[in-house]
């Protein structure tokens, strides 16, 4: 007979998400990831007067210095300890960012892909290609090791490999094993927030935090956990704004419906604004894959202070 796993301490999805304009993206992942998956999920929200959909959702209160992004990060870096406080310590959970899509009955597979304290996915570029978004170093090349050089210089991280591929913060799976590696993550991130040479983000610091504890040839989690389509691929950052659908990034070759029958794709991680953009072919492809369209805002006013909800 199988060990029985009580519902307390099974597996966990969860999203995490400041201010009111993303609680109200979270819907669309959300309505995905509920209609394809069979495990609890769990959304952590902070400054905004919308609930998101769902039954399950507890509110944080970000430091007031921090902006929305600075706090999100906050929040995701210091994800484990928040579960603890509400409830929720001692189980494995997988993080999504509100931009990550399922596609396919085939997410709940995720739990068992992590083989140490933590299991990222990859990204779709190497670290110094990475650079360009990390660092304000001013380079007009595409490729350049300031990135790595900003590491060894700010936290005392030697990054020797240029062709390093970078991890990717928008899906993670995490357990008890994970507090060490988050409370250096969490530190990091913290410190770049008043460093001006840094952009606010998350990821440089993961990698700092992968390399300086010795786990960056952990075995990423498979590519079908976070396959990134990006809709401003190609287009210089001038651009994106204003892009118009003829100018969005399209893989001629990528058929979603193929992809997923044949177990590559699970989860589709549709970045710089990709989720829901009618007439971009990609997003036109999740679409079609339910059978009532996915909606267009359905999160509600929040009527009073969130609380978690049993």
């Amino acid at each position: 007979m199988g060990r029985e796993v009580s519902a307390k301490k099974a597996p966990i999805f969860v999203f995490a998400v400041i201010g009111e304009a993303h609680v109200e993206a979270l819907s669309l992942a959300l309505h995905f990831l509920k209609f394809f998956s069979r495990t609890e999920i769990l959304v952590v929200q902070g400054r905004s007067t919308i609930r998101a959909p769902h039954r399950q959702v507890i509110e944080v209160e970000p430091p007031s210095s921090f902006s929305d992004h600075q706090a999100s990060l906050w929040l995701k870096t210091k994800l484990p300890e928040i579960l603890a406080q509400h409830g929720f310590g001692g189980r494995q959970f997988c993080y999504l960012d509100s931009d990550v899509i399922a596609v396919s009955p085939s997410v709940d597979d995720i739990f068992a892909h992590q083989q140490g304290p933590v299991a990222f996915a990859a990204d779709h570029v190497k670290i110094d290609v990475f650079s360009h978004w990390a660092v304000r170093c001013g380079c007009k090349t595409f490729v350049c090791p300031h990135l790595r050089e900003a590491l060894l210089c700010d936290f005392g991280v030697d990054v020797r490999d240029p062709d390093w591929t970078m991890w990717n913060g928008g899906v993670f799976v995490a357990d008890t094993r994970s507090g060490d590696f988050f409370a250096h993550w969490h530190r990091l991130t913290l410190a770049t927030f008043t460093n001006p040479y840094w952009h606010t983000r998350d990821q440089a610091t993961l990698a700092a935090t992968s390399w300086s504890l010795g786990l960056q040839a952990l075995t990423p989690l498979p590519r079908r956990f976070n396959h990134v389509l990006d809709c401003h691929w190609g287009l210089d950052d001038r651009e994106r704004a204003t892009a118009r659908l003829d100018q969005l990034a399209v893989w001629p070759e990528f058929n979603l419906a193929s992809e997923v029958a044949a177990g590559r794709v699970d989860f589709l991680h549709l970045i710089n604004h990709g989720a829901g953009k009618r007439g971009w072919r990609h997003w036109d492809e999740v679409a079609q894959l339910l059978p009532d369209p996915p909606p267009e805002r359905v999160a509600e006013p929040l009527a009073e202070p969130l609380k978690e909800i049993a």
